[in-house]
């Protein structure tokens, strides 16, 4: 099925729940859609099989997206060089808060 921006979908969640989202953007062809579920208020990506059906054709096309979503701090790149055994940050000495009380003395 070819999905478009701003067409609303029901989706199959994965309690086995149905909900009705808003394509944002679509990737790869249409294999992925970045979507507003309705019920939650969150955003997810989906994939093309867990649409059930269209729900409406162009039922919002300019569904405005949460900027303050992409607003990442450094921390968001420190927990993953932590959590994870290799990143491009792998080994970067990232200052702490308690590193620039110490600087400043």
């Amino acid at each position: 099925m070819k999905f478009n921006k701003g067409d609303l979908i029901a989706i199959r969640a994965v309690d086995n729940q149905r909900a009705s989202a808003i394509i944002l953007a679509l990737f790869s062809k249409g294999q992925f859609l970045y979507c507003y579920v309705l019920e939650t208020g969150d955003y997810r990506l989906v994939y093309e099989r867990e649409v059930e059906f269209m729900i409406s054709k162009d039922f919002n096309p300019n569904f405005e997206i949460d900027e303050d979503i992409f607003n990442l701090d450094y921390s968001f790149y420190e927990a993953c060089s932590e959590m994870f055994t290799y990143s491009p940050f792998f080994g970067y000495p990232f200052k702490t808060d308690e590193d620039s009380d110490e600087d400043s003395e």
